[in-house]
């Protein structure tokens, strides 16, 4: 599949289903990830692989978040919210892990902001990779991210973040995959003179 075509038929699938990707076919995946520009090479960015029974655990970590956050969560919204890591065989959680000049194999300062936009496009890539080579995925993003115990869970540091959640697996046969809403580029692109 070539580049242009990969980018313009993939499409966010919210239930993904087995196979995930296998450890060969997730560092295929990664690899891609971290080819993603990156102003000053320094590399800002985690990837957590969660697959397996990991998922009941984080599902675990995301309930105890949501009734931290809303005490008076009834059972069942709490039931939902440990379901929400079973929406895919593999979670990836994309975290940035922003690097001081001092850090810095070259002493460069690299804005946090730069570094972020890093971070985000190595998420596409590894979204368009997993398309490109049969698997569906969907980004998402969310207040989990931000929830201290998902944070201590994961070990995710003070000065880092995630950046979301990519979901991994194969789409299910029969799925109707929605179109894409048309942009009108009139309205988003202009010329500077």
């Amino acid at each position: 599949m070539d580049t242009l075509t990969c980018i313009a038929e993939r499409r966010s699938v919210a239930r993904l289903v087995d196979p995930a990707p296998d450890p060969a076919q997730l560092r295929v995946l990664l690899q891609a990830a971290v080819a993603a520009p990156d102003h000053g090479q320094l590399r800002p960015w985690r990837f957590i692989v969660i697959t397996g029974d990991a998922r009941a655990r984080l599902g675990t970590v995301f309930a105890a978040a949501h009734a931290e956050r809303e005490p008076g969560a009834d059972a069942g919204a709490l039931e939902k919210t440990a379901a929400k890591p079973f929406r895919a065989p593999m979670i990836v959680a994309v975290v940035c892990s922003p690097v001081s000049a001092e850090q810095a194999w070259n002493g460069k300062h690299i804005p946090r902001s730069d570094q972020l936009a890093a971070v985000a496009a190595a998420a596409q890539n590894l979204s368009l990779a997993a398309h490109a080579t049969g698997f569906g995925s969907i980004w998402r993003t969310g207040w989990f991210a931000e929830a201290p115990l998902v944070r201590d869970a994961l070990a995710v540091g003070t000065d880092e973040e995630v950046v979301g959640w990519l979901y991994l697996g194969t789409v299910p046969h029969g799925t109707t995959l929605p179109p894409r809403r048309p942009t009108d580029l009139e309205g988003v692109v202009t010329t500077w003179a």
